[in-house]
Protein backbone atom coordinates (compact mmCIF):
# COMPACT_ATOMS: atom_id res chain seq x y z
CA UNK A 1 0.00 0.00 0.00
CA UNK A 2 1.26 3.43 -0.68
CA UNK A 3 0.78 6.66 1.69
CA UNK A 4 -0.89 9.37 0.70
CA UNK A 5 1.54 12.40 0.03
CA UNK A 6 1.61 14.91 2.65
CA UNK A 7 0.48 18.28 1.59
CA UNK A 8 3.21 20.90 0.66
CA UNK A 9 6.89 20.32 1.48
CA UNK A 10 6.91 18.50 4.68
CA UNK A 11 9.75 19.76 7.09
CA UNK A 12 11.57 17.69 9.65
CA UNK A 13 9.74 18.30 13.28
CA UNK A 14 11.26 15.61 15.38
CA UNK A 15 13.87 13.18 15.49
CA UNK A 16 15.40 10.34 17.86
CA UNK A 17 18.83 8.94 16.89
CA UNK A 18 20.43 5.80 18.35
CA UNK A 19 23.74 6.30 19.60
CA UNK A 20 26.92 3.17 19.76
CA UNK A 21 23.62 0.68 18.86
CA UNK A 22 24.14 -2.68 19.93
CA UNK A 23 26.98 -1.44 22.97
CA UNK A 24 26.90 -1.21 26.60
CA UNK A 25 26.71 2.10 26.03
CA UNK A 26 23.81 2.63 23.57
CA UNK A 27 21.53 5.24 24.22
CA UNK A 28 19.07 7.72 22.27
CA UNK A 29 18.23 11.63 22.35
CA UNK A 30 15.72 13.05 20.36
CA UNK A 31 15.18 16.68 19.05
CA UNK A 32 12.26 18.52 18.09
CA UNK A 33 12.58 21.05 15.28
CA UNK A 34 10.84 24.81 15.07
CA UNK A 35 9.60 25.55 11.93
CA UNK A 36 12.82 27.20 10.56
CA UNK A 37 14.37 23.77 10.96
CA UNK A 38 16.56 24.72 14.08
CA UNK A 39 16.28 22.40 17.48
CA UNK A 40 13.90 23.73 20.40
CA UNK A 41 15.92 23.65 23.79
CA UNK A 42 13.55 22.65 26.18
CA UNK A 43 14.12 23.09 30.24
CA UNK A 44 14.32 19.72 32.01
CA UNK A 45 10.30 19.38 32.94
CA UNK A 46 9.29 21.96 30.06
CA UNK A 47 6.84 21.03 27.78
CA UNK A 48 5.77 21.86 24.39
CA UNK A 49 2.61 21.06 22.73
CA UNK A 50 2.28 19.80 19.04
CA UNK A 51 -0.06 18.20 16.59
CA UNK A 52 1.12 14.76 17.73
CA UNK A 53 0.87 15.62 21.43
CA UNK A 54 2.97 16.90 24.62
CA UNK A 55 7.49 16.63 24.19
CA UNK A 56 9.08 16.93 27.58
CA UNK A 57 12.17 18.13 28.19
CA UNK A 58 14.29 15.14 29.78
CA UNK A 59 17.86 16.33 30.52
CA UNK A 60 20.71 13.90 30.15
CA UNK A 61 21.73 13.48 33.40
CA UNK A 62 21.98 9.24 33.86
CA UNK A 63 24.09 7.75 31.92
CA UNK A 64 22.37 5.06 28.99
CA UNK A 65 19.02 6.89 29.71
CA UNK A 66 17.12 8.64 26.90
CA UNK A 67 17.05 12.06 26.76
CA UNK A 68 15.69 15.77 24.80
CA UNK A 69 12.65 16.38 23.70
CA UNK A 70 10.65 12.98 24.33
CA UNK A 71 6.76 12.59 23.92
CA UNK A 72 4.55 12.32 26.95
CA UNK A 73 3.30 8.92 26.33
CA UNK A 74 6.52 7.62 25.89
CA UNK A 75 7.77 8.99 29.36
CA UNK A 76 4.48 7.05 30.46
CA UNK A 77 5.27 3.77 28.92
CA UNK A 78 8.89 4.01 30.03
CA UNK A 79 7.67 3.82 33.69
CA UNK A 80 7.07 0.36 32.81
CA UNK A 81 9.17 -0.88 30.00
CA UNK A 82 12.71 -0.96 28.67
CA UNK A 83 13.04 2.31 26.84
CA UNK A 84 16.77 1.11 25.46
CA UNK A 85 16.94 -1.49 24.40
CA UNK A 86 19.58 -3.18 22.92
CA UNK A 87 19.09 -5.54 19.49
CA UNK A 88 22.25 -4.94 17.57
CA UNK A 89 24.91 -2.63 16.12
CA UNK A 90 23.17 -1.30 13.37
CA UNK A 91 21.80 2.19 13.21
CA UNK A 92 18.51 3.44 14.52
CA UNK A 93 16.95 6.04 13.41
CA UNK A 94 13.13 7.22 13.29
CA UNK A 95 11.82 10.73 12.10
CA UNK A 96 8.77 12.95 11.82
CA UNK A 97 7.97 15.43 9.23
CA UNK A 98 4.97 17.83 9.08
CA UNK A 99 2.73 19.48 6.02
CA UNK A 100 0.23 21.83 5.67
CA UNK A 101 1.21 22.83 9.27
CA UNK A 102 -1.40 24.60 11.16
CA UNK A 103 -4.19 24.26 8.83
CA UNK A 104 -6.86 22.10 8.98
CA UNK A 105 -4.96 19.63 6.28
CA UNK A 106 -2.07 18.91 8.93
CA UNK A 107 -0.75 15.73 8.09
CA UNK A 108 2.52 14.11 10.00
CA UNK A 109 4.29 11.40 8.52
CA UNK A 110 6.55 8.75 10.35
CA UNK A 111 9.72 7.27 8.89
CA UNK A 112 11.80 4.50 10.50
CA UNK A 113 15.25 3.71 9.57
CA UNK A 114 17.60 0.72 10.41
CA UNK A 115 21.33 -0.06 8.42
CA UNK A 116 21.44 1.95 5.85
CA UNK A 117 17.20 2.29 4.59
CA UNK A 118 14.11 2.85 5.40
CA UNK A 119 11.88 0.19 7.70
CA UNK A 120 8.99 -1.17 4.98
CA UNK A 121 5.27 -1.24 6.03
CA UNK A 122 4.86 -3.86 8.36
CA UNK A 123 1.62 -5.15 10.38
CA UNK A 124 1.94 -5.41 14.43
CA UNK A 125 4.34 -4.01 16.37
CA UNK A 126 8.27 -3.79 15.26
CA UNK A 127 9.88 -3.58 18.24
CA UNK A 128 13.29 -1.23 17.96
CA UNK A 129 16.18 -0.43 21.08
CA UNK A 130 13.46 2.93 21.64
CA UNK A 131 10.10 0.72 21.88
CA UNK A 132 7.68 -0.48 19.77
CA UNK A 133 6.08 1.08 17.10
CA UNK A 134 2.83 0.62 14.95
CA UNK A 135 2.57 1.44 11.04
CA UNK A 136 -0.45 3.91 10.54
CA UNK A 137 -1.82 3.47 6.97
CA UNK A 138 -2.85 7.31 5.82
CA UNK A 139 -6.02 7.16 2.81
CA UNK A 140 -5.65 11.41 3.02
CA UNK A 141 -3.27 14.02 3.10
CA UNK A 142 -3.86 14.74 6.28
CA UNK A 143 -4.07 12.94 9.65
CA UNK A 144 -1.06 10.40 10.93
CA UNK A 145 0.62 8.27 8.50
CA UNK A 146 3.84 5.88 8.94
CA UNK A 147 5.66 4.51 11.78
CA UNK A 148 4.81 5.82 15.25
CA UNK A 149 5.36 4.78 18.90
CA UNK A 150 3.05 2.58 19.97
CA UNK A 151 2.79 4.37 23.25
CA UNK A 152 1.13 7.90 21.41
CA UNK A 153 -2.22 8.33 22.40
CA UNK A 154 -2.59 9.82 18.95
CA UNK A 155 -1.33 7.37 17.04
CA UNK A 156 -3.48 4.62 19.49
CA UNK A 157 -6.58 6.28 18.36
CA UNK A 158 -5.85 5.64 14.80
CA UNK A 159 -4.25 2.01 14.55
CA UNK A 160 -6.16 -0.81 13.78
CA UNK A 161 -7.88 -2.31 17.39
CA UNK A 162 -4.93 -5.63 16.69
CA UNK A 163 -1.93 -2.74 16.73
CA UNK A 164 -3.12 -0.63 19.72
CA UNK A 165 -1.57 -0.24 22.82
CA UNK A 166 1.62 0.57 24.87
CA UNK A 167 2.71 -2.63 26.00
Amino acid sequence: MSQKPLLDEPRLAYQIIVTAPGTKSQNWHSVLYDQKGEPVTIAAGATVKTGVGVFVGVPEDRPFHPFGAIHADTIAWMKTAQGNVIMDTEPWAYRLHVGAEGSKNEGWQGELLHGRGVVGPQPGKFETPMGPFIWLERTHPWGLGGWFHASWSAAQRQAPAKQSGAA
